[in-house]
Parts: structure tokens; C-alpha cells; sequence
């Protein structure tokens, strides 16, 4: 039976790259390796509503990929149904934090503000406990050991650039956004090829 759901885990992370690589092309006042991803979608940003959609898409599509590999009985799995999970959550996740928008630089703190980094210090978390959790679901599976020792590696190098693109903005240093670009397009890729890997059947002994 052919699958369909992890079309969406390759369409949605495409469309947040694209997001956000038109989202810094069409603002003269934003910097790709300075700004952060959430200054796009600020309250007070420019092109709040195409950014909005473009982000909204791919966080219901990361759901809908979730649901989907939670529901796939061809994977029988507990750990593959605990990341599953973990990913329907990162996605809704990912909705709130369009609500509970970034507070500007500089300015006073906001409830909201305050909830978007909550939100997005569990995305993190989240993030690179599911990749492990997949990681260690698909040793058994004589065909899958190279992307589980991939999926380890990535895990460690999101960790090692969410951590520097952390301490970046907390220093105001120029790299931060690019320490943040590093971190979220590793995960983008790994959901790219983990639904490739689904869509065309790759996972087996």
C-alpha cells in the first residue's frame, strides 16, 4: 500500500527553508547570520502574515508526518511511536510560537516573549531527543545502521550549534543567526531523508 504521509515531512521542511530564505531576501533590514529565524514573525515585522502562513504550513505538515508514522504499522516500534509523538508535539509546538512571538532586541520582556522561549527551549529539547529515540528504534533493522549512526551525529551537532547559537544571542554576537540556520537545517534534513527512507520503503531487516 503506497504511503502518502511522508510527503509532508518532505514538503514541510522545504517550505520552512524557503520561508526563510525569502523571508531575509525581501527585508533590506535583516541579516541571515545576525537575526534570528523568529525575528520574521515578530509581532512588529514586516510580511508577518506570508511568514505566518509559510511557518504554519510546515508545522502542520511535521503533524501530520507525526500522526502518520505513529499510525504506520509497517514500523512496530515503541521507541519509533515515542519520537513519532515527539514530533506531532514539536510541530504544535511550533504553532504556539507563532503566537507567542519573540520579544524585538532591546526591548522590555514580555509574557509573550517569555512563553516563545519557553517553547522553543523544549522544541529544542524535543528535537534532539526524538532524533537519538529514531536513532536507536532503527539499530535493529540490518539496512538502517548508517542512518542511525547519522541520526546520532546530528543529534550531537544540533546540540553543539543550538548550544553556540544560544550563547551567541545571548551576546549579541554577528553569527547567531547563522548558528541557528546550522541547527534547525539539521534537523530539516534529517526529516527529509528519515521520510524519504519511509516513503520509499527503505525500513526493514
Amino acid at each position: 500500500m503506497k504511503k502518502f504521509y511522508p510527503l509532508f515531512g518532505i514538503i514541510g521542511p522545504i517550505v520552512y527553508i524557503l520561508a526563510v530564505f525569502l523571508g531575509g531576501a525581501i527585508r533590506h533590514d535583516y541579516s541571515a547570520l545576525y537575526n534570528s529565524i523568529s525575528e520574521l514573525s515578530m509581532a512588529n515585522a514586516p510580511n508577518i502574515i506570508l511568514m505566518d502562513v509559510l511557518f504554519g504550513i510546515y508545522n502542520i505538515f511535521i503533524v501530520i508526518f507525526g500522526f502518520g508514522a505513529y499510525l504506520d504499522s509497517n514500523i512496530s516500534d515503541r521507541k519509533f511511536n515515542a519520537a513519532s509523538i515527539m514530533l506531532v508535539i514539536i510541530g504544535i509546538l511550533g504553532l504556539m510560537v507563532l503566537i507567542f512571538t519573540q520579544d524585538p532586541r532591546g526591548a522590555p520582556t514580555t509574557l509573550n516573549g517569555t512563553l516563545h522561549i519557553i517553547l522553543s527551549g523544549i522544541t529544542a529539547a524535543l528535537t534532539i531527543i526524538s532524533i537519538i529515540i529514531v536513532g536507536m528504534s532503527f539499530r535493529k533493522y540490518a539496512n538502517m545502521k548508517l542512518f542511525s549512526w547519522y541520526s546520532y551525529v546530528t543529534s550531537v551537532l544540533i546540540f553543539l550549534s543550538g548550544g553556540a547559537g544560544a550563547a551567541s544571542f545571548a551576546n549579541n554576537s554577528p553569527i547567531g543567526g547563522l548558528f541557528e540556520r546550522i541547527t534547525i537545517f539539521l534537523f530539516m534534513i534529517w526529516v527529509i531523508i528519515l521520510s524519504y527512507l519511509i516513503l520509499k520503503n527503505k525500513i526493514n531487516g
